[in-house]
C-alpha cells in the first residue's frame, strides 16, 4: 500500500539530507558500476535511518542473502553447478559489509558467472537436442524446488538438462494437435487396449518432431535471456536484499517504477494496443477500444513493430529484438504527443502509422456496480471494487474513492435496501481512498490507528460528518483481500457496520509502505528508480493489528479459490503481529447491536448448513488442487507418462463435473430469489461480469444476508 508521510522525524531527514547531498551530489554522468553503488549506499542510509523496525546487518543476515539469490537467480537449480556455489561462498559472509559500503562486488562476480552459464547450457541443449530421447527407459524428472539441488559436476549438470528437454517433448507430443485430432477421429473405435497402442506410437513417431519443435522454443527462451543486461538483473539483487527487512520493501527500477504507477492508476500514456514477443518482433495481440491505434484503422491483430520514432522529428529506432518491455518504453510517452512507428503488415508490407497518445483506461481495475432485484421487488445494490486505486502523478486521475461515491449516489437514487461491496481478490492500495470509503458507512470516526511497534499511535479518521449510506452494509472478503482491504472490512466489523462474509481470515498484511525517490537529494539528472519501504504498522480501533491474523469472516463461505500458501505468514520475513489499546470510545459507536448481529449470523448459518453438499464438494476441489500442487516429480518412460496423464484427464474431468455443478448450483441459488436489472448498452466487460454474478453461490448468500437486515425485527 502507497502512503505519503507528511511528518516524518524532522531531524532525521536533515541529518541524510547533509549526509546525501555532501555524499552524492553529482552533475556529471555516471558509469554503470558508480550508479550501482549510489543505489546500494541511498537504500542502505534510508533503511538504517527511517525503518521502523531494524534487522541486524550480521553475518546470519550476509549469509541469507547469499542463499536468497541464487534461488532468485536460478530456483530451479539449471544454471549454477555446485562449484559455482561453493567458489563464490568466499563472499558468503561479506555481503554485510559490501550493502553497508554500497560495494557490487558480489553482484558483479555472480552475474559474470551467470552469464558464463547461460551461454554454456544453450549451447548443451542445443547439442542435447541433436540426438532422439529413449522413451523406453525408466527415470524421472524432479519438479519440487524444495526437493533440487545444485549439480555436483558438469555430468550431472548434462542430465538434469537433457531430463528437463525430454519431459518438454513428453509434453509436446502429448498436447500436439496431431495427435489429439488422431485420437478425437478415432474416439469412438479406441479401446483402452488399442487406444495404448495408438499412443505408444505416437511417442515414438512424433518423437523427431516434437523433439525439433522444443529447439524452437529453447532457443527462443534463450534468446529473452541473453537479451537481459546486468543493470535488468541488479533489481533483482537489491531486492534480495530488501526483502530481508519485510517482503515489502522494494527497490523500484525507474521502469519497474512506471509500472507500479500505472497499475496503481489503472491509465497509461500509450496508443492503446497490448503487445507480445513473437521471436524478437513486438506483435499486436489486442487493440483497445476507443484508443489511437482503433480510431486509426491501419493497426491489425497481428501487426509487427518494426521501428519506432519517440516523436515524429526523432531518429527512427529498430526494435527487432529488442526486450519488449524496452520496446513498450519507447512507445508510449506523454498525452497529446505524436509516436511514428514503421509496421511490418500481416501480408509482408511495410507501412508507417503517425499516432497521437493518449490516456488510456484500465477499465477492468475500476469499481462497477449493478443493482439485483428479489422475488419480493426490492432492489439491492452489489459493488465490486478490483483495487483501491490513485494516480500517484495526478491527483485529479481516477481515484477509487470518488468513483465510489458516485456509484452509492446513483444506487441510492434507485431506493436500494442494502449494499454488498466485493472485495475478493483486492490487494490494497491508496490509505487515502480506503479511509474516505469507509466514511462514506462511518462518517466522522476513526478508521484505524498507525505507529511504530511499542510506540504512540496516530489515529487516521475519515472528515465525513454525514454517512452517504446508513442501510444494511455486507463485505465479501477472501485470502487474497490485503492491506486496504483488511482495513476497510476491519472497520466495518469493529464498528458493527455490517456484516463481513468469506474465507476464514483475509491477508493478513498490516504494514504501511511510503515510496522514496531515490534523486530526492541528488544533483543527477538520471533517474535512480525508488525505493518503496515499510514505515509503519496500522491497527484496527479495537487494538488488534492485522498482521498474519487478517480480519476474521463472521460468517464463513468456504470456496475453490482458498489457497493460504501465498497469505502473508507465509512469506519470507514478514513483521510479526502485535496489538495496541483500542479507543476509549469504541463501544459507544457500535452501529447496530450485538443481539440483531447475532441473529443476522444465525441465519445465514442455518442456510449453510443445509448446503453441506454444496460445501463439500468446495472441499474435494480444495483436495484435487492440493494434490496437483504437490506434484514432485513425473516419470519420462513413455508408458508411466501416458497412464499419469491419463489420471489427470480423469481428474481434470471430474474437476469440471464439479465445477459445472458448482456453477449450476450457484445459478439456482441465485435465479430461485434474484435477478440482475441490466441495461442494453452496457460493455462486453460489464456483460461478463454479470454473467459470473449469476453463477456466484457466495454473492447469493450475501444478498439473502442483506434481505435478512431488513426481514429481521
Amino acid at each position: 500500500m502507497n502512503f505519503k508521510i507528511k511528518k516524518l522525524n524532522n531531524i532525521k531527514y536533515i541529518i541524510i539530507g547533509f549526509l546525501f547531498i555532501f555524499s552524492f551530489s553529482l552533475c556529471t554522468p555516471l558509469g554503470e558500476q558508480e550508479k550501482h553503488r549510489i543505489i546500494l549506499k541511498i537504500i542502505y542510509k534510508t533503511l538504517y535511518f527511517l525503518y521502523p523496525n531494524p534487522i541486524s546487518i550480521d553475518n546470519d543476515f550476509s549469509n541469507k542473502v547469499y542463499q536468497k539469490y541464487f534461488e532468485k537467480l536460478d530456483n530451479q537449480k539449471r544454471f549454477f553447478i555446485q562449484k559455482d556455489v561453493e567458489e563464490l561462498s568466499l563472499y558468503k559472509e561479506k555481503i554485510d559489509d559490501f550493502w553497508i559500503h554500497g560495494d557490487t562486488t558480489f553482484f558483479n562476480i555472480v552475474m559474470e558467472r551467470f552469464f558464463q552459464r547461460i551461454k554454456e547450457a544453450e549451447s548443451m541443449c542445443l547439442q542435447i537436442l541433436k540426438t532422439p530421447f529413449d522413451f523406453n527407459k525408466k527415470e524421472i524428472y524432479m519438479l519440487e524446488e524444495q526437493k533440487l539441488f545444485f549439480s555436483k559436476n558438469r555430468k550431472e549438470w548434462i542430465e538434469k538438462w537433457r531430463k528437463h528437454l525430454k519431459y518438454l517433448t513428453l509434453l509436446e507430443i502429448i498436447t500436439s494437435k496431431n495427435q489429439k485430432k488422431i485420437t478425437s477421429k478415432n474416439q469412438k473405435k479406441i479401446t483402452s487396449k488399442n487406444q495404448k497402442k495408438i499412443w505408444k506410437n505416437a511417442f515414438f513417431n512424433n518423437e523427431k518432431t516434437s523433439r525439433k519443435k522444443v529447439e524452437e522454443y529453447i532457443r527462443e527462451y534463450f534468446r529473452k535471456l541473453k537479451m537481459k543486461k546486468k543493470s535488468d538483473w541488479f533489481s533483482t539483487y537489491v531486492n534480495t536484499i530488501t526483502t530481508q527487512y519485510d517482503p515489502h520493501t522494494n527497490y523500484f527500477s525507474p521502469k519497474e517504477k512506471e509500472i507500479f504507477d500505472s497499475n496503481i492508476s489503472g491509465q497509461i500514456e500509450g496508443i492503446g494496443v497490448k503487445l507480445e514477443d513473437d521471436k524478437g518482433y513486438p506483435t499486436v495481440i489486442k487493440l483497445i477500444i476507443g484508443g489511437p491505434a482503433w480510431k486509426n484503422k491501419k493497426i491489425e491483430i497481428g501487426d509487427k513493430i518494426i521501428r519506432v520514432a519517440k516523436n515524429v522529428n526523432s531518429e527512427s529506432k529498430n526494435i527487432v529484438g529488442m526486450l519488449l518491455e524496452n520496446s513498450i518504453r519507447l512507445i508510449r510517452g506523454k498525452k497529446g504527443s505524436k509516436v511514428k512507428l514503421t509496421i511490418q503488415k500481416k501480408n509482408g508490407s511495410i507501412e508507417d502509422v503517425i499516432l497521437t497518445r493518449e490516456i488510456i483506461e484500465k477499465k477492468e481495475i475500476f469499481a462497477k456496480s449493478v443493482i439485483i432485484l428479489d422475488k419480493n421487488q426490492d432492489k439491492y445494490g452489489l459493488i465490486y471494487l478490483p483495487e483501491f486505486y490513485f494516480n500517484p502523478e495526478n491527483k485529479n486521475g481516477k481515484n477509487a474513492a470518488e468513483d465510489m461515491k458516485k456509484i452509492i449516489q446513483k444506487l441510492k437514487k434507485e431506493n436500494i435496501k442494502g449494499i454488498l461491496i466485493d472485495i475478493r481478490n483486492n490487494g490494497g492500495g491508496s490509505l487515502n481512498s480506503v479511509i474516505e470509503i469507509a466514511g462514506f458507512f462511518l462518517g466522522k470516526k476513526p478508521i484505524l490507528q498507525i505507529g511504530k511497534p511499542n510506540k504512540q499511535k496516530k489515529r487516521l479518521e475519515s472528515h465525513k460528518n454525514k454517512i452517504l449510506w446508513t442501510g444494511p452494509l455486507v463485505v465479501l472478503v477472501n485470502e487474497l483481500s490485503a492491506s486496504a482491504s483488511e482495513i476497510l472490512a476491519a472497520a466495518i466489523k469493529d464498528y458493527k457496520r455490517g456484516i463481513i462474509v468469506g474465507s476464514t481470515q483475509t491477508y493478513g498484511k498490516g504494514t504501511i509502505q511510503t515510496i522514496y525517490p531515490l534523486n530526492r537529494f541528488l544533483f543527477y539528472n538520471e533517474k535512480l528508480g525508488s525505493l518503496k519501504f515499510t514505515i509503519n504498522k496500522f491497527y484496527r480501533v479495537n487494538g488488534s493489528s492485522t498482521q498474519l491474523k487478517g480480519v476474521n469472516s463472521d460468517i464463513v463461505i468456504t470456496n475453490n479459490m482458498t489457497n493460504l500458501k501465498f497469505v502473508e505468514k507465509n512469506q519470507t520475513n514478514p513483521m510479526k503481529w502485535d496489538n495496541t489499546d483500542p479507543i476509549p470510545f469504541l463501544h459507544s459507536s457500535y452501529y447496530y447491536n450485538n443481539f440483531f448481529l447475532e441473529k443476522v449470523k444465525h441465519k445465514s448459518i442455518e442456510r449453510l448448513k443445509k448446503n453441506r453438499n454444496f460445501i463439500m464438494i468446495y472441499k474435494t476441489i480444495q483436495s484435487l488442487e492440493k494434490k496437483v500442487s504437490n506434484k514432485k516429480q513425473v516419470p519420462l518412460n513413455w508408458e508411466k507418462f501416458y497412464y499419469e496423464n491419463l489420471e489427470i484427464k480423469k481428474r481434470n474431468k471430474y474437476f469440471k463435473k464439479l465445477m459445472n455443478y458448482l456453477n449450476t448450483y450457484g445459478f439456482r441459488s441465485f435465479y430461485s430469489s434474484y435477478k440482475i436489472i441490466s441495461n442494453a448498452k452496457e460493455s462486453e466487460e460489464q456483460k461478463e461480469w454479470e454473467k459470473n454474478i449469476r453463477k456466484d453461490f457466495s454473492i447469493a448468500e450475501c444478498m439473502n444476508i442483506l434481505r435478512d437486515f431488513n426481514e429481521i425485527p
